[in-house]
């Protein structure tokens, strides 16, 4: 196992370090997006990078063994069996990966053609169950791809995702990451209602999301363009009022200061943020703010409970 480790090890940072540069809301994401579907896992290739494949490490180790006690054979004997081994660790590569393996004449090309293998990435095969955009809105199954590594996402056979991804223009290869909001279906319940709204009700598509912290400074600090969803000091439990015309909303603010409405009209919307124990007793932390909502669009709004 400890070799396994140093193979992993020897491979450039780049292949599984992952920095993510912004987080963005449900809106954004899917405005941004190429391909937004709900999709179940079939498979997943190779197997070999699967990161729930229980027979992954014997694999790595198998490699690692075997590579180390070849690095120093350079006879063409020496070759062959590790190119055999790779091969056999990798039994279900696309023909263009495998030709990688199948070309290399030294354990030096062996072994630079396997982190390119890792370096693609791996691909899933998703029966899609809900189409919301797409290319091809009436494909079946899509392929999706993600890197190895801590920036690609870690896929489940039969497990459900609500996936996002975009699409290169050249290849048409579908590719998504753990920087994207990607998720399983049932942790995605925040994007699935504005989805909801977008997909059957484009009059009521507007969606307006908020903010609430006791930080007085973090209004001036906080870039919108790196919205993360999450925020300093935030204020839980506080009763937001949504008005328009001659109806009222509420909600509260969830542990993380953040509340949502969604099915909104397109219009000027009045928010009013207040003390807990509203309408019993009436304090106002923030506003009343007039805020703008547009179809199929969030409106993002920071508010400093005073």
């Amino acid at each position: 196992m400890r070799r396994a480790a140093l193979l992993l090890l020897a491979m450039p940072p780049a292949l599984w370090a992952c920095k993510c540069e912004m987080t963005f809301s449900a809106c954004a994401e899917a405005a941004q997006s190429e391909v937004v579907i709900i999709g179940t896992v079939e498979s997943i290739e190779p197997a070999f990078l699967d990161r729930w494949n229980a027979a992954q490490r014997s694999s790595l180790a198998a490699l690692s063994e075997e590579t180390a006690r070849l690095r120093a054979d350079r006879s063409p004997a020496g070759v062959a069996k590790l190119r055999d081994t790779y091969l056999k660790t990798f039994p279900d590569l696309p023909a263009d990966y495998r030709q990688h393996l199948t070309s290399a004449k030294t354990t030096d090309e062996l072994v630079a053609a396997f982190y390119w293998i890792i370096g693609h990435g791996k691909r899933a095969r998703v029966k899609a169950r809900t189409v919301y955009r797409a290319e091809g809105d009436d494909e079946e199954y899509f392929t999706i791809w993600t890197p190895f590594g801590d920036c690609g996402f870690d896929f489940q056979k039969g497990e459900t995702y609500l996936i996002y991804a975009d699409q290169d223009e050249e290849t048409q290869i579908i590719e998504t990451g753990s920087c994207t909001r990607t998720r399983r279906l049932s942790d995605a319940g925040d994007d699935l209602a504005y989805l909801y709204f977008v997909e059957n009700d484009d009059e009521h598509s507007a969606r307006i999301e908020g903010l609430i912290t006791t930080n007085l400074r973090y209004q001036a600090e906080h870039d919108r363009e790196h919205y993360s969803g999450t925020i300093q000091s935030p204020a839980a439990g506080a009763v937001v009022e949504l008005r328009f015309a001659d109806w009222k909303r509420y909600t509260e603010s969830s542990a993380g200061g953040r509340f949502v409405f969604d099915g909104l009209a397109a219009g000027t919307y009045q928010i009013t943020i207040y003390a807990a124990g509203y309408p019993d007793t009436v304090k106002i932390l923030a506003g009343p703010r007039p805020v703008r909502a547009n179809p199929e669009d969030c409106t993002i709004q920071m508010f400093v409970a005073q």
